[in-house]
């Protein structure tokens, strides 16, 4: 019996030795050290500082699992049940009614949408609710030693949110977001923190966690400085006439920008007239429930798709939008109907 209570004491004192060196594997491999000395060099950080620091970061196995099974890359018909559904659609009227003034503003200034900037935030992070839970520092650490094929971009936002959090006087360890290493309401990642973030409200200091204002001007200003084109339209549904269409998928161009006269051409027609034939736009087709759905994507579609580049998150946030402006319009007509 002691010896069988013994050998299960000393496996329990193995195993919690072999996690305490998992959580410190980091810091004993050569492209974390090259990357440590890559800063020191290029941005004069201090070297034993930032031993300290990566010698804290811990293994996190779930964020490579999310990272390689992300939601854009499920359904649509499943994508847009969680994304755009009846909660988000009433507290996005709930948040423009409380920040109306701010989205006035920010619509004038950055000529953004204020339904457009409501639904980024409802969906990125259900109004603030829901900002994240890892450690940014594990998550962008994870990633960016790891085999995936992002693993340089994640180096690069690494390098972003440690300048960011270096001249924002914050410390590394406290920051928390998603388990991609996205920041505050808006879900920036640190280089957009670093290049987008504005201190809207004039408080003094930028706050993407706790001030929606600043949030609001923060995602207007990136929208804008991608180019958001003012009172131009996001998208449009398509109807596919025929069978036309099959000579753009023959000649691998059925994802080639075209003008709408183009694009009648193959009987690929928008469902309500635009105004413009010689606008430019882009076929989208969305896996529905019973059948694929047919959208013709404009300029402004495709600088959401600069916040995350999935024909999904861009329609979700349309079509989010729509709702929320649809209803809230309602509401103040003085009905009671919901979307």
């Amino acid at each position: 019996m002691y010896k069988k209570l013994l050998t299960i004491c000393m496996m329990s004192l193995l195993l919690i030795v072999n996690i305490a060196k998992a959580d410190n594997t980091l810091i004993n491999r050569p492209d974390v050290n090259e990357f440590i000395n890559y800063m020191v060099k290029k941005h004069q950080f201090n070297k034993q500082q930032l031993i300290t620091l990566f010698s804290q970061v811990k293994i996190r196995p779930q964020v490579m699992h999310h990272i390689n099974k992300p939601l854009e890359k499920e359904t649509w018909h499943l994508y847009q049940m969680l994304f755009v559904n009846e909660w988000r659609i009433q507290h996005g009227v709930e948040f423009w009614n409380k920040y109306e003034n701010a989205l006035r503003e920010a619509e004038a200034i950055y000529g953004v949408p204020a339904s457009i900037i409501v639904a980024t935030i409802g969906i990125e992070t259900k109004y603030g609710q829901k900002t994240g839970d890892y450690r940014v520092i594990d998550a962008l650490s994870n990633i960016a030693f790891s085999d995936s094929k992002r693993a340089p971009f994640f180096r690069k936002e690494l390098e972003q949110f440690l300048l960011l959090t270096r001249d924002e006087h914050i410390d590394p360890m406290s920051m928390r977001g998603s388990y991609a290493g996205a920041i505050g309401q808006p879900q920036f990642m640190p280089s957009s923190y670093r290049y987008y973030a504005v201190n809207f409200s004039k408080s003094g200091k930028i706050d993407l966690m706790n001030d929606e204002v600043d949030v609001i001007g923060s995602i207007a200003n990136y929208y804008s400085k991608h180019g958001w084109s003012y009172g131009m339209p996001v998208a449009t549904q398509a109807l596919m006439l025929g069978d036309r269409y099959n000579y753009l998928i023959k000649k691998n161009k059925i994802n080639a920008p075209l003008t709408i006269a183009e694009f009648g051409q193959y009987g690929i027609v928008p469902k309500i007239p635009v105004a413009n034939d010689n606008m430019q736009a882009e076929l989208i087709e969305l896996q529905s429930h019973y059948k694929n759905e047919y959208w013709l994507g404009f300029h402004n579609f495709y600088v959401i798709k600069r916040y995350n580049p999935s024909d999904l998150y861009a329609m979700a946030i349309f079509q989010l939008s729509n709702y929320i402006s649809a209803l809230r319009t309602r509401l103040n007509h003085g009905t009671t109907h919901t979307a």
